[in-house]
């Protein structure tokens, strides 16, 4: 009975995923942007459209989707998500991000997370995507859970699309999407919305984290 409902709570999470993706939902259609969505986009504000999701025997999954244009490229973001290091980073009070092994093109990353009230650690399982539509990239995730964790699930992922621009410098339509279960108690009784903020702020710190690595070296000061 346990793996049976694991599996059902697996399966109705990537459906969840499968439709924040797909954009069905009453806010947005990632296929067909409303106009003043898509000025925005160009302004270069980012969209986020949160989702929640509970099931029959008590899972809770809170997060969303959000698209953003980054000014970089799609390999240029590809890398960046295949660098361990980068996720201290992007994702929101990380302490610790280290590489924790590979199986074939899956790579493992072992996260300490939280702040002075709450901590916890937990593994996520990573997989790059050779290409997607457009020449872009994507990266799947999902909670590794042969490995010690500290929430009940989460999965999500990171699909960069290369669009056009006006200068032909070159720009990337980012969709990140995640969802997590916490598990009950403390954190999803008083935190779950500040965490769920924190989980769609990634993309504004990618695009600080890229705008940083674009900026030129100082240069040289000549000695006297």
């Amino acid at each position: 009975m346990a793996l049976r409902s694991t599996t059902k709570r697996v399966a109705s999470a990537l459906a969840l995923i499968a439709s924040i993706s797909l954009g069905i939902s009453p806010d947005a259609r990632a296929d067909g942007l409303t106009p003043d969505q898509s000025a925005r986009l160009a302004r270069g504000e980012s969209l986020v459209f949160p989702q929640t999701w509970e099931s029959n025997d008590g899972a809770r999954y809170i997060g969303g989707v959000t698209y953003t244009i980054v000014d970089a490229s799609a390999s240029e973001l590809a890398a960046i998500f295949e660098d361990v290091g980068a996720y201290r980073r992007l994702l929101p009070r990380t302490k610790q991000a280290r590489r924790a092994g590979t199986d074939g093109t899956d790579f493992f990353i072992e996260l300490l997370q939280g702040n002075s009230v709450f901590e916890t650690q937990y593994t996520l399982r990573v997989r790059p995507i050779a290409s997607v539509a457009g020449g872009g990239r994507e990266f799947r995730f999902w909670l590794d859970r042969a490995s010690p964790h500290g929430i009940e699930d989460a999965w999500g992922y990171f699909r960069c699309t290369p669009v056009a621009s006006a200068t032909g410098a070159p720009r990337t339509l980012l969709t990140y999407a995640a969802v997590v279960d916490v598990g009950p108690g403390i954190v999803r009784e008083l935190f779950e919305e500040r965490l769920r903020g924190a989980m769609l702020s990634v993309p504004h710190l990618l695009r600080r984290y890229v705008a940083e690595l674009h900026q030129p070296r100082a240069a040289a000061r000549p000695r006297l």
